[in-house]
C-alpha cells in the first residue's frame, strides 16, 4: 500500500484536493455571497469533479512512470517503482482503470449539470497526459507548458462547473451575477500563479533529471541547450513569478484585500529564496533542494485562499 501511494504521488493528489476545495469554499462562495452548496453544484456533483480530476491525475502519473521507466533507473536509482515493485502490465492496467473511470465520472458530472459537451474536457485532459508522457515531455518546453497549463486548470475547472451549475438555477444565478467579474479575476490570479510555479518546477526538474534524460534520448530543454541555459531559463521564470506576485499584491491592495496583500509577502520571500538558490546551483542535489522549495511555494500559495473567507 505504501508503495502504491508513492506510485500515485499522494502528496500531489492531496494538493489537488486542497486546491479545488479551497477554490470553491474560500474564493467562489464568499465572492458570490453564497453558503456552501447553496447555489451551484451540490456536494455529490463537486465530489464527482474532484474524483474525476484525481483519477485522471493518477492515470497521468502512472503512464508517465511507464514511459520514464528506463530513465528513472538513472534519475531515481532504487526509488523507481515501475518494473521493480509494480510490473509493466500492472501499471498499464491501473492506468486504463483510473483514466477511463476519470473520464466517465466527468461525463456523468457534465450530464448532471446539463452541459454534456464539457465531457470533452476530461477526454482532452486524458489525451494530453498520454501524449505528454509518450512524446511532449521529451521536447524542449512543450511538455513543461502542457503540465503547467493542466496544473492551472484544476482551479479553473471548479469555477467553470460551478458557473454552469448556477446557470440552471435562474433566481440564484441572477442574484449573484454581479460578482462574476470578481470571481473571474480571483480564479485567474490563482491559475496564473499555479501555471508559473508549475512551469518553474518542471524546468528545474528537467535539470535535476539531466543525466537519465540525456542517456535515454529525452530531449528536454536542459539536454538540448545545456544545464546552464536551463538554469538561466529557470531564473527567468522565477523572476516572472516574482513580478506576477507583486502585480497580484497590487490588485489585492487596490481591491481592499489587506490580509491577502500581507500574505503574499511570504510568497515574495519564497521566490526570492529560489532565485538566490538558482544563482549558485551547480549540482543535482542543489536542484533537488530547489524543487522542494517550489513545492512548498505552491502549497503556501494555495493556503492563502483561506484568507478570502475573512476578507468578505
Amino acid at each position: 500500500m505504501i508503495s502504491f501511494l508513492k506510485l500515485i504521488r499522494w502528496p500531489n493528489l492531496l494538493l489537488i484536493v486542497i486546491s479545488m476545495k479551497f477554490t470553491l469554499f474560500f474564493v467562489v462562495y464568499p465572492a458570490l455571497d453564497l453558503d456552501w452548496f447553496e447555489g451551484g453544484m451540490d456536494s455529490g456533483e463537486f465530489t464527482l469533479l474532484v474524483l474525476a480530476t484525481l483519477f485522471l491525475a493518477i492515470g497521468g502519473y502512472l503512464i508517465n512512470d511507464f514511459f520514464d521507466m528506463d530513465a528513472d533507473t538513472v534519475n531515481k536509482p532504487g526509488k523507481n517503482l515501475v518494473g521493480r515493485m509494480f510490473s509493466v502490465l500492472t501499471t498499464q492496467v491501473l492506468y486504463w482503470v483510473f483514466t477511463v473511470t476519470g473520464v466517465l465520472l466527468g461525463v456523468w458530472l457534465s450530464y448532471l449539470i446539463h452541459q454534456i459537451n464539457y465531457a470533452l474536457i476530461f477526454l482532452g485532459v486524458a489525451g494530453l497526459l498520454w501524449f505528454y508522457s509518450e512524446k511532449y515531455q521529451c521536447q524542449p518546453l512543450i511538455g513543461n507548458l502542457v503540465i503547467s497549463l493542466l496544473s492551472g486548470l484544476s482551479f479553473g475547472l471548479v469555477w467553470l462547473f460551478e458557473f454552469f451549475a448556477l446557470s440552471n438555477k435562474a433566481i440564484t444565478f441572477t442574484a449573484v451575477q454581479a460578482n462574476f467579474g470578481l470571481v473571474n479575476r480571483l480564479v485567474l490570479i490563482y491559475m496564473g500563479f499555479a501555471f508559473l510555479v508549475s512551469l518553474l518546477r518542471e524546468v528545474v526538474k528537467d535539470i535535476e533529471d539531466f543525466k537519465g534524460d540525456d542517456r535515454f534520448g529525452c530531449r528536454t530543454f536542459a539536454v538540448v541547450y545545456g544545464k546552464e541555459k536551463g538554469r538561466v531559463l529557470a531564473l527567468g521564470i522565477a523572476f516572472a513569478g516574482l513580478l506576477a506576485a507583486f502585480w497580484f499584491q497590487y490588485y489585492f491592495f487596490t481591491a481592499g484585500f489587506t490580509m491577502l496583500f500581507g500574505a503574499f509577502f511570504v510568497l515574495d520571500g519564497f521566490f526570492g529564496l529560489i532565485i538566490w538558490r538558482l544563482r549558485g546551483a551547480t549540482e543535482t542535489k542543489d536542484y533537488a533542494r530547489i524543487s522542494t522549495l517550489i513545492k512548498v511555494l505552491m502549497l503556501a500559495g494555495v493556503l492563502t485562499m483561506v484568507l478570502f473567507y475573512f476578507e468578505f
